[in-house]
This record gives structure tokens, C-alpha cells and sequence, in this order.
């Protein structure tokens, strides 16, 4: 019987830099793709506790949606979790608080990948989508 494992949910406080504002004094939209990557890298080591394995991935798409503008020295967290596990890819989906009240939403898919052979490969057997916060 093949057993399954309900993929982690973090939660990750964001050290924020003045650099991450632009000319308007709001966080630029790449900042925000930063936000998402450190969530992102969370989200991994949190799995790699959760599960013993560290698959290689590689990001495929991202979107990001900018809801409200928020400010430096406003507290940002990011709540990073997987909304859906296929074969060989995984989405995982972001939402960025500022001062408790969301900000931004955006979501990644990553493809599992083969470092030797600079393939896709498929993600392990058993996991399943996160349960949504």
C-alpha cells in the first residue's frame, strides 16, 4: 500500500531592505519575486524535515499579483504552500502579508529536474498537495 504524505505549509517573517522599495517608496515588483523565492526555499527545507528527500527542481513559470502597495518598515511574512502535485511538477502558491493584511499573491511551478542529464524527471511517489491555510 502506497502511503502519503500531505506537504508542509510555512509561514516565513521577511527581512525586508530599503533597496527592496522603488522611486514611489513602495516594494517594486521584483522585490516581491524575492519574497516569493525566500518563502520558496522554506517551503523546501521544511519538506526536506518533513520527508528525508531533496528533490531538484527547477522554477518553470511565476506569477505574481500585487493587490495593495506596501511600504518599508511595514512586517512581512509569507505563507508558501502546494496547491497541487503532478508526475514530474508541483505548484506552489504564495500569499505576502504586510502588517497582517495581504498584500500580494503569486505561485510558481517547479519541475523536477535531473542535474545529470538536464531532463525533467519525475517528483517522489505518495505526495499530496498541502492542506490550504
Amino acid at each position: 500500500r502506497e502511503t502519503t504524505m500531505k506537504l508542509p505549509v510555512t509561514q516565513t517573517p521577511i527581512q525586508t531592505r530599503y533597496s527592496d522599495t522603488d522611486a514611489m517608496g513602495h516594494f517594486s515588483s521584483g522585490s516581491y519575486i524575492t519574497f516569493m523565492e525566500i518563502g520558496r526555499l522554506d517551503f523546501f527545507r521544511k519538506l526536506v524535515e518533513q520527508t528525508g528527500t531533496s528533490p531538484s527542481t527547477v522554477v518553470a513559470n511565476i506569477t505574481v499579483d500585487i493587490l495593495h502597495e506596501s511600504r518599508y518598515g511595514e512586517q512581512l511574512e509569507v505563507v508558501t504552500w502546494c496547491a497541487r502535485v503532478g508526475n514530474k511538477s508541483l505548484k506552489l502558491c504564495n500569499d505576502i502579508h504586510a502588517n497582517g493584511r495581504l498584500v500580494a499573491k503569486g505561485s510558481t511551478v517547479n519541475v523536477g529536474f535531473d542535474p545529470v542529464t538536464r531532463r525533467s524527471a519525475p517528483l517522489p511517489e505518495g505526495w499530496e498537495a498541502s492542506e490550504t491555510p
